[in-house]
């Protein structure tokens, strides 16, 4: 089952984070990470000032193959970064292992703080000895499972009752085409009016869907 990690690793351990931070007042946030084979292309935010310094900057260093701004909110900048990975790093870990980098961030030479999906217990635990190995040192936090991850998740988007109608009504069949069962037949099962449980379906609706485009739950 896939479990979903968090951790916190110091700047000197995590060489991309150091090339895009050290000695700067930047603030870096990384989206999906998915390293492949000998490359690792991350997606992240920058903000703060000195933006163009930063791109020589990191331009300029040999492990770079590409750094292209795709983007630019006010005074956040999107970019696209082609990057080789070192032996012996952080990456190689998590490339062994099949992990993927959920989320990360930093500032400065402060440590990184990681949100990581990896296939299974046994797959982290190769990420453990690969990093081990490599006298990568790291301190894990938080550990759960992706189910319930979700679960957690979506506790925080819709209410219990919102919850109830939903799954009741998926697992009856309401939501396919043509509906397998009606909205009264559903509310009969609840022991709520018709109205109710429209209700509740609808409002649930809109917060997942409203979650799911604007992150409103974070």
């Amino acid at each position: 089952m896939a479990v979903i990690v968090e951790l916190s690793l110091p700047s000197e351990n995590f060489p991309l984070g150091t090339l895009l931070t050290a000695g700067t007042g930047l603030h870096i946030e990384f989206e999906r990470i998915v390293p492949v084979g000998e490359d690792v292309v991350p997606i992240f935010w920058v903000w703060n000032s000195g933006l163009e310094a930063f791109e020589q900057r990191v331009r300029d260093d040999t492990n770079v193959q590409q750094l292209v701004a795709i983007d630019q909110v006010e005074d956040r900048r999107l970019y696209l970064l082609n990057w080789d990975i070192p032996d012996g790093t952080f990456f190689e870990g998590l490339t062994t292992a099949e992990g993927i980098i959920r989320n990360a961030h930093g500032y400065g030479d402060e440590d990184w703080e990681f949100e990581l999906l990896f296939p299974s217990h046994d797959h982290l635990t190769q990420f453990h000895n690969v990093s081990r190995n490599n006298g990568i040192e790291y301190t894990l936090g938080k550990m759960q499972s992706l189910s319930d991850a979700g679960a957690t998740q979506l506790a925080n988007v819709v209410t219990e009752k919102q919850r109830e109608a939903l799954v009741l009504a998926f697992q009856r069949g309401y939501f396919m085409t043509p509906r397998q069962v009606t909205l009264s037949e559903l509310a009969a099962e609840l022991d709520i009016t018709q109205q109710s449980l429209s209700d509740r379906i609808r409002h649930g609706i809109e917060a997942i869907v409203e979650d799911a485009l604007f992150g409103t739950s974070e």
